[in-house]
């Protein structure tokens, strides 16, 4: 009797729980999603996808590519004769140079290889059987996997093609191109004999070089260091393998050749290379303790070789004329503060070129800047250069972005003081004494 009581007990059980679950489950809200969520999601996610496709696809497609370096001749004839752009660093050498690196580019840009090209620069000019001859370096950047024979060949058939079309002055030749792989050594050679070309560009936005920003190997690859008996003095510009233009005023005192020695490197200590001096020649109107006419040349006992670290700047024509605004850079190894101690690492500051007529107001220096001098800087303060900078370059590029002596780091009041910016020696109002000292 107990047994069955304990069974129908059991029943009831089960029952009971099978009458509540049913009810448990019911009192769910079941949700389902409306037709257009469910697209709008899966299209979100079909763009994640391909987005994250086309970035793995871009990365190695242009990560994973090789620079490879040309060299290429141009012949083109021209209304100009050689000599009027043979000149190189020229104002008619630029204007050339632009015209047919531009009509190469266009070429390129125009065609399959539109991607793969990186830049055009000519070198240097010759006179050629049946005109003249551009001698250009060609960049590119190609998948390491390309076949090179492949390479060579669409590269010269894009010029042989698209330059037909070409508009000048000049008028080229496609059918003379000719072109040969370069490998790293080479490339560095020709750009090394080149002026003004640099390897590295930090944008040097610190303050003055009182507290500017210290630059690498090879981005100021003219910047020399005076040293009288092994101390840092002045700085100076390589402007040939033999040749430095500097401050007359770094000469007052210490005229003996043979006491001064000129290091390059971005480091005093250690320094890269130096070189003693065979002669110093300072301007024949330089009067100290007047600012005019502060100009020298000095000449090295031997030929310095040109490297990625070391080599020259160009010179401009004396024609050429820098605009008010106009940036440039003013580098050196001077001092932090004024009356201060100089620094062992090179430093550099970006700054404008200042009005001569602003310059000259009664506020700023009252008239006492003459035609050979110009103003750099900022009419705020904070950017100048210093103690220990003197004679050194005031760097300008041009629209090829190749670098030009500018000015001379020559006298200013202070360091870095309101309305008193670093005046420097206009190097084009001395190109021609420049060039009668030194042959340059």
């Amino acid at each position: 009797m107990q047994e069955a009581r304990n069974r129908l007990q059991f029943l009831d059980l089960i029952a009971t729980f099978a009458h509540k679950r049913p009810a448990a489950v019911r009192g769910r809200k079941r949700t389902c999603l409306e037709p257009w969520v469910i697209g709008l999601i899966t299209f979100i996610s079909l763009l994640v996808l391909a987005v994250c496709i086309g970035l793995t696809v871009h990365y190695v497609r242009y990560n994973n590519r090789k620079t490879y370096n040309y060299y290429s001749t141009l012949s083109f004839t021209s209304d100009k004769l050689y000599d009027e752009f043979g000149k190189e660093a020229s104002k008619n050498f630029t204007e050339m140079s632009q015209k047919i690196e531009s009509m190469v580019k266009n070429a390129f840009l125009k065609s399959q290889l539109k991607e793969e090209f990186v830049k055009s620069q000519v070198i240097k000019y010759s006179q050629g059987y049946h005109g003249v001859l551009a001698h250009m370096l060609l960049i590119f950047k190609f998948r390491s996997t390309e076949d090179l024979r492949n390479i060579n060949k669409s590269i010269q058939r894009v010029l042989q093609e698209k330059l037909q079309y070409a508009t000048g002055p000049p008028k080229l030749d496609p059918e003379s191109v000719e072109i040969t792989k370069l490998n790293k050594t080479e490339t560095d050679n020709y750009l090394n004999s080149c002026c003004g070309t640099r390897r590295s560009k930090s944008t040097g936005q610190g303050l003055r070089i009182v507290g500017g920003t210290e630059v690498e190997e090879g981005e100021w690859p003219w910047q020399a260091s005076l040293r009288w008996d092994g101390v840092h003095r002045c700085g100076a510009t390589l402007i040939n393998s033999t040749w430095l233009v500097s401050a007359a005023h770094c000469f007052k005192t210490y005229k003996d050749p043979s006491r001064w020695t000129a290091s390059f490197g971005v480091t005093l200590t250690p320094s890269k290379r130096k070189y003693g001096f065979r002669r110093i020649i300072v301007h024949e109107q330089y009067n100290s303790p007047a600012h005019d006419y502060d100009i020298a040349v000095a000449e090295l006992a031997r030929p310095v070789p040109y490297t990625n670290a070391v080599h020259r700047i160009c010179l401009p024509d004396a024609s050429h004329e820098f605009h008010p605004g106009e940036q440039m850079y003013v580098t050196g190894f001077g001092a932090l503060h004024n009356d201060g101690s100089s620094q062992n690492q090179l430093r550099q500051v970006q700054v404008d070129l200042i009005d001569t007529r602003i310059c000259n107001e009664p506020r700023a220096y009252n008239g006492a800047i003459t035609p050979r001098m110009l103003c750099a800087g900022s009419l705020k303060g904070n950017k100048d250069a210093c103690q220990g900078d003197s004679g050194g370059p005031l760097s300008s590029p041009n629209a090829r972005d190749i670098w030009y002596l500018a000015g001379i780091v020559s006298w200013g009041d202070e360091c870095g003081e309101p309305n008193k910016p670093g005046v420097y020696t206009r190097v084009t109002a001395f190109r021609d004494w420049i060039a009668s000292k030194t042959g340059i």
